[in-house]
């Protein structure tokens, strides 16, 4: 049993009681789940647990659409039993309007001879091709060897450290220090022995500052082909139904007006959702911008995390405190919550949603991409996210539909 109440727009309070004989059976139950007899990690399991059973129920009795992560207060009362109390926050309503016959046009999508051409040179200087060296050939920098290796610590194999026909290019950095240097000058069919130390600060504890030595053998050794627009080498890169320069154009030519074409589609349906967004009336509970604004902030610090800088690293460098950038980044969340409502509150209104035919499709497609069979990533990607990625995409396509000058 639960008590629910609603002392304020887009906030439901709900409280319960669990009784001492019941409690003590979820610690033990706790327990036994978290394998940690730290009672008071097994008390916020056991309370979690419980809470999240009744939130289920309110959810399904009073139709609630959760913002946020609801937060929990508990006590325990001089009896042993204990109080709960959630406070959930509500997604609020949207009072949306007009959202058809807005009239946007659509843009000319144009690809001009010059941007092919580049293009063109883009894609022949980024594929790297090679050919085989004479057997008395001696290796050098910038060389791709094909080698088979063991590595060994103290005259034991590790794992992870075998492998064979493994391409290699010299000075490439791709291995740890040393190991192509002294791979330098070799030829076909030599069988080296490599002496070197893992770095300190190696992922892999056991190997970390360790030194080892890796046999290795020289199977083939390539020389990199240096890009030519020429039928050729276009021939060698093995592209799909191109075969010579005139190809690589026409190809060229038809992805970049894909390409151009999707951004602007794109571009328009945004531009369509933020219009109506803009008239459309709500009240955004507090506590869904600030987890707008904390996913912003995780964001940043996943980029700067690449330049091997922190969040206050770049505070510092930019010259703003952490108060300032969440100041910045507000209007983008709030604005991004606007139209995800919106967006929401459309497809409600006009009954749009993923079919079965949608999901299987979804899957089909979502399989090849990852390579991974639909069945099992209906386990990974639940079919609840998936439909509900459909049906944005759908709504977004009705807009454009019902918006865009004919």
């Amino acid at each position: 049993m639960y008590n629910i109440e609603f002392p304020e727009k887009n906030l439901a309070i709900i409280t319960f009681s669990i009784d001492k004989a019941e409690f003590d059976a979820d610690l033990a139950a706790a327990k036994k789940a978290t394998g940690d007899d730290d009672i008071n990690k097994a008390r916020e399991f056991a309370i979690a647990t419980e809470a999240g059973k009744v939130l289920s129920q309110a959810v399904q009795e009073h139709n609630l659409k959760l913002a946020t992560e609801p937060s929990l207060v508990s006590d325990v009362t001089p009896e042993g039993n204990v109080n709960v109390t959630m406070n959930v926050v509500l997604v609020p309503a949207v009072e949306l309007p007009d959202y058809t016959g807005l009239n946007f046009e659509k843009e000319p999508i144009t690809v001009t001879d010059e941007e092919v051409m580049q293009e063109v040179l883009r894609r022949i200087s980024s594929t790297r091709l090679w050919k085989d060296l004479p057997a008395d050939a001696e290796a050098k920098e910038g060389d791709q060897v094909i080698i088979d290796f063991v590595g060994e610590k103290d005259g034991v194999p590790f794992q992870g450290g075998t492998a064979q026909n493994f391409p290699l290019v010299l000075g490439s950095g791709q291995f740890i220090p040393g190991f192509e240097d002294q791979l330098l000058g070799a030829k076909v069919g030599d069988e080296r022995t490599v002496d070197v130390s893992f770095p300190e600060n190696y992922f892999e504890p056991s190997l970390a500052g360790a030194p080892v030595i890796f046999k290795v053998k020289i199977n083939k050794i390539e020389e990199a082909v240096n890009p030519e627009l020429t039928d050729e080498f276009i021939e060698q890169m093995k592209l799909d139904g191109v075969k010579t320069v005139d190809e690589l154009r026409d190809k060229s030519r038809e992805d970049l007006f894909a390409l151009r074409t999707q951004e602007f589609e794109n571009r328009l349906a945004y531009d369509i959702l933020n219009r109506i967004a803009q008239g459309a009336k709500m009240d955004i509970p507090q506590a869904m911008i600030d987890s707008q604004v904390a996913q912003h902030l995780t964001q940043y610090e996943n980029q700067v995390r690449q330049y091997g800088m922190s969040l206050d690293d770049f505070l510092k460098a930019s010259g703003q405190t952490l108060e300032e950038f969440k100041a910045k980044v507000y209007p983008e969340a709030e604005q991004e919550l606007r139209a995800a409502l919106v967006l929401e509150a459309i497809a409600a209104k006009e009954e749009i949603k993923a079919d079965d035919e949608d999901l299987k499709k979804e899957y089909e497609l979502l399989s090849t991409v990852y390579n991974f069979p639909a069945d099992q990533l209906k386990m990974i990607l639940p079919e609840q996210a998936v439909a509900a990625q459909i049906a944005q995409r759908k709504t977004l396509d009705f807009l454009k539909e019902k918006n865009t000058k004919k």
